[in-house]
């Protein structure tokens, strides 16, 4: 099914207001952001809601009555940047609101619920058909289609589903896999470091032993040499008295009679 697209202008640029609305959008729930607002330290926005949905997800220990805390804090993974963050014992309800932000939102539904001075509200139109709306989505095909091909077109045999419906479901469904994937992320996060841990103890474990098996290797070393300048040192003593009692045997029989009656 083709489609085109027609213009819904705010304020005389559709354009500017679409893009405003894009910096709007928390990167969780891809909505736009509700308030309140809070700020990483990376200086990205969430919602406050969603932030604690995934601090909730990777801490699981971590639990709040209200505003009471009844635990440390924990660690939070920035989801646009993946800056980590160490939060305290308030856990997200610590970070600082974002205020400009929640008044440029409220500017923004201000500005969005005027009425329009110019040409129809933004829509999709169907190619096949010029004068119906995209309003409905095919299930079997898995596109988006009027009512017109449903009735008389290629989709009269298809199942089909209100347009909006099927927008906030496989929506709610995207935004909870990507809190699933941010919060299983964290949890990978955190097996990584504390396996890097587990390596730095190991390394350093085994420069202690090698710096000790050293020492010792070098002070029975130090024994032995000592033992064996002893040896050497007795071994001389034994050798020389020896030649001194063999010349002194000698001696003796170089003049007859000395040696009795």
């Amino acid at each position: 099914m083709n489609f085109t697209v027609g213009f819904k202008p705010l304020l005389g640029d559709a354009h500017s207001m679409d893009n405003l609305e894009k910096q709007l959008i928390c990167p969780i729930c891809l909505e736009m952001f509700s308030k309140p607002v809070v700020i990483l330290p990376c200086q990205h926005n969430l919602c406050r809601k969603c932030a604690n949905d995934v601090f909730q997800a990777s801490n699981p220990l971590w639990q709040s009555r209200g505003s009471t805390t009844v635990s440390s804090g924990g660690r939070f993974r920035c989801p646009s940047c993946r800056h980590e963050v160490v939060l305290d014992r308030h856990g997200v309800y610590g970070l600082q609101r974002n205020l400009l932000v929640e008044n440029i939102i409220d500017i923004y539904k201000q500005e969005s619920s005027r009425p329009l001075h110019s040409k129809a509200e933004q829509h999709l139109m169907c190619e096949e058909h010029e004068e119906e709306k995209i309003n409905i989505y095919c299930l079997s095909c898995e596109v988006p289609t009027c009512s017109l091909c449903k009735v008389f077109g290629a989709h009269k045999d298809c199942e089909v589903a209100p347009l909006p419906t099927i927008y906030k479901r496989q929506k709610s469904e995207l935004s909870d896999g990507i809190a699933m994937l941010v919060a299983g992320n964290d949890r990978v996060q955190a097996v990584i470091t504390q396996m890097e841990e587990v390596c730095q103890t190991i390394e350093d474990n085994s420069r202690r032993q090698k710096q000790l098996l050293n020492q010792r290797f070098e002070s029975l070393c130090a024994v032995l040499e000592e033992r064996k300048g002893e040896l050497l040192q007795a071994l001389a003593r034994e050798q020389e008295e020896k030649l001194q009692r063999v010349r002194k045997g000698r001696g003796l029989h170089c003049y007859p009679g000395w040696g009795g009656a």
